[in-house]
């Protein structure tokens, strides 16, 4: 799970769920594959929705930690767009032990375009995000998903979507 260097590819397996991320310009990015639903991509960079800079398609990470805990291997990751901070922490699902947890959280200063994780898929791109509205900045809003053999599965209290067409809101 350690990169050998600081921004060597770095590899999470949990059952038959593998994470890889790699460091890409400015950021990491990351791939997930699973044993039945093929390999999911996570999508970088502004939204082509709305192309706002500040309101990436999936959360900026520019920092991963790998740690030990009692649930076993886990990985830390923050980063930034515009005014925003993300934090992202990366493990085994208490609830479903062959599956990936992700849980996100961003802190803005200004009322979000958009906020969620962006995933290209084997058939299709879709999205995971907060079900909140936007609250009043400042604020931090969080939401979760996780990946298994059968694929990409929003947490409990949070949603899934596919992205609008660009130009449609």
């Amino acid at each position: 799970m350690k990169p050998t260097g600081p921004h060597a590819p770095l590899t999470l397996a949990i059952g038959p769920t593998e994470i890889v991320f790699t460091w890409s310009g400015d950021r990491w990015t990351h791939h997930v594959a699973t044993r039945d639903a093929g390999t999911w991509q996570s999508v970088e960079g502004p939204r082509p929705e709305d192309g706002d800079q500040r309101w990436p398609a999936s959360p900026v990470l520019v920092e991963l930690s790998t740690l030990q805990t009692a649930a076993g291997p886990a990985i830390l990751g923050v980063g930034l767009a515009g005014r925003s901070h993300f934090s992202a922490s990366i493990g085994p699902d208490p609830e479903q032990p062959d599956r990936i947890r992700f849980e996100i959280a961003c802190r803005f200063n200004e009322p979000p375009v958009w906020l969620g994780t962006t995933y290209r898929g084997p058939v299709k791109t879709v999205s995971v995000r907060p079900r909140i509205a936007s609250p009043a900045a400042p604020a931090t809003v969080q939401w979760g998903y996780s990946f298994g053999p059968a694929g990409l599965a929003a947490a409990d209290g949070f949603a899934t979507s596919e992205p609008a067409a660009p130009g449609r809101h």
